[in-house]
């Protein structure tokens, strides 16, 4: 049934994104054991998005229906242990529907890197983090929601601008605009760590357009941009 290869998204640095909020809702309150099987059904929760919205593309595959249900199952399959401990969890999946149907429109438009599609993914990431905090706590955490999703939206539009956007001056002043509002915003409310995450995204904002990276190398240097970010996140 699965000799053949996965199917998997090569947008690495989404995954990446997608484990930010849980690790910050972990760091929080604490790592249980119950968390390896929030890790691991959130993993293969999320390498069925791509096989999935695939299905709405016109690239509608046998393969494509085939490993968007083997990672349904399996995700499914370490779920059971949360659901039986924390069933209430489930209410997290509602305000995930208007945002799966947007991705689902942009994706029936071929247009999956508009950024309100972005967005919506990263809304996503971060009400998956809430759920993590609230399997433990039983209490809602708006934090886990809101702190990754500016980050990633601020990097989404430096991304724009030295790739697709390269050449619309536009995004540069976007993408240095709000890395500099967003910086300015926590250093007012005393969110002194991540306003220094926001200080190294606005050197890399101003310095790497002009070394003329590919684009290997600017996921290499968001990468480390995110991890910068992410430490400065638990550490605050």
């Amino acid at each position: 049934m699965i000799k053949d290869k996965p199917v998997i998204s090569n947008q690495y640095g989404a995954l990446v994104m997608a484990f930010v909020p849980l690790i910050y809702a972990i760091s929080l309150r604490g790592f249980y054991v119950i968390d390896l099987f929030f890790v691991l059904s959130w993993l293969f929760l999320y390498l069925f998005s791509y096989p999935f919205l695939s299905l709405f593309n016109k690239r509608i595959t046998a393969r494509n229906k085939k490993w968007a249900i083997i990672y349904a199952v399996i995700s499914s399959i370490f779920a059971l242990p949360i659901l039986f401990k924390q069933p209430t969890i489930l209410q997290f999946f509602i305000p995930m529907i208007p945002l799966v149907i947007i991705q689902i429109y942009y994706t029936k438009q071929k247009d999956e890197r508009n950024l309100i599609n972005d967005i919506s993914g990263y809304l996503i990431f971060g009400i998956v983090g809430m759920a993590g905090y609230y399997l433990i706590t039983q209490q809602y955490n708006i934090a886990i929601l809101i702190h990754p999703t500016l980050f990633f939206i601020a990097t989404t539009f430096y991304v724009k601008s030295v790739a697709r956007e390269r050449r619309n001056p536009l995004y540069k002043k976007l993408n240095i605009g709000i890395h500099i509002l967003l910086m300015l915003s926590y250093l007012f409310f005393n969110y002194y760590l991540i306003a220094f995450a926001y200080l190294c995204g606005l050197i890399r904002s101003i310095i790497l357009p002009t070394k003329n990276l590919n684009i290997k190398q600017v996921g290499m240097w968001e990468f480390l941009i995110i991890t910068i970010f992410t430490v400065c996140l638990i550490l605050s």
